[in-house]
């Protein structure tokens, strides 16, 4: 590779592997610091990759899950054309992912060869699932291994974190816990709710914001009607993506299931608990620094099973982690 490198990313679906996939940026941008990189990404993420000092620019694919949407890439393609890429990584696996960049006519094109599309991708590697973990799987096409040094790392401004701290008028007097019990890839990877509102109940709220965090606010009356302080407070389904993030740079401690947040929370250097169930912390660990956090994971034979719905209908890999143990581990995080 020279040095004068023009870079397009195909950005990952998932807000997780987009954070893990800033590893690969990072090393890009040290190898070749005068580089232009450039990426494709879905628009409610564009906030998120913007916080990626490393990125230049963003290019916004709006196409739902599962649609071809050949029109948009042809016309995303176009306006790629011109600006004479030199390398493109496809970060995605699909056949579809890969047509931007051949396109756009970019001469070199990097990706794992799934899904027949060898003739879009020219410098294509074999694809193993779960044979490294997801951030080296990224790293691969470059030759790399992860490294803290390379560690995802959102850029935050405090200008607009005073603002959200403002605008959901937190208390600056407390501590800050923010449980996240949202995963948006399926309930598999969610400990059971009745757990997460007594771990929040087990708290001193004296000293402690509990501050609950995601999308799916149809969660919302269970937490409002069994916590048992004003300090516990639900912001789930109240927030932007960008307002979560802010939320999240203030936490002295974040417990969360296997999701986007708690990539999120790694890459703003939070105190983490994470807690695995259907998933495996080997393949998509928290990417944190030592004495950062842990993983509670009970390696049941049965997981990883890395699907959507527990297929033996009792989620024990989650529920054999009891709301004792999680506050047990928290305080260590926290005193």
């Amino acid at each position: 590779m020279s040095q004068n490198k023009k870079f397009l990313l195909i950005m990952p679906a998932w807000i997780g592997d987009v954070i893990m996939s800033q590893s690969l940026i990072i090393k890009l941008k040290l190898d070749y610091p005068n580089s232009i990189i450039d990426v494709v990404i879905r628009p409610d993420i564009e906030k998120l990759v913007n916080l990626m000092p490393q990125i230049n620019s963003t290019y916004i694919l709006d196409i739902n899950h599962g649609k071809l949407g050949l029109f948009e890439r042809i016309s995303v393609a176009k306006k790629l054309k011109g600006n004479k890429y030199t390398t493109s990584f496809i970060l995605q696996n699909s056949f579809k992912s890969s047509l931007i960049p051949w396109l756009a006519n970019i001469p070199e094109r990097i990706g794992y060869l799934t899904e027949f599309r060898y003739f879009l991708i020219n410098k294509g590697f074999k694809y193993t699932k779960f044979e490294r973990t997801m951030v080296e799987r990224y790293l691969y096409l470059i030759n790399e291994k992860y490294h803290i040094n390379i560690k995802p790392q959102l850029k935050i401004n405090n200008s607009i974190r005073n603002k959200t701290l403002t605008k959901y008028n937190i208390d600056h007097t407390k501590k800050n816990i923010m449980l996240c019990p949202d995963a948006e890839y399926g309930s598999s990877k969610k400990w059971p709710l009745d757990y997460w509102i007594d771990l929040a109940n087990s708290y001193d709220t004296s000293m402690y914001n509990i501050i609950f965090l995601g999308k799916d606010d149809s969660i919302n009356n269970d937490i409002r009607n069994n916590c048992t302080s004003n300090s516990i407070i639900s912001l789930i389904g109240s927030t932007s993506l960008i307002e979560v993030i802010y939320l999240l740079s203030i936490a002295d401690l974040v417990i969360s299931n296997d999701s986007g947040l708690m990539h999120i929370a790694g890459a703003l250097n939070c105190k983490i608990i994470a807690l695995y169930g259907s998933s495996s912390p080997f393949y998509t660990p928290p990417l944190i620094s030592n004495n950062s956090g842990e993983v509670i994971y009970k390696n049941l034979d049965c997981s990883p099973c890395f699907k959507r719905v527990c297929p033996l209908k009792h989620l024990n890999c989650l529920k054999k982690i009891s709301t004792e143990e999680v506050f047990k581990v928290s305080l260590n995080y926290i005193l």
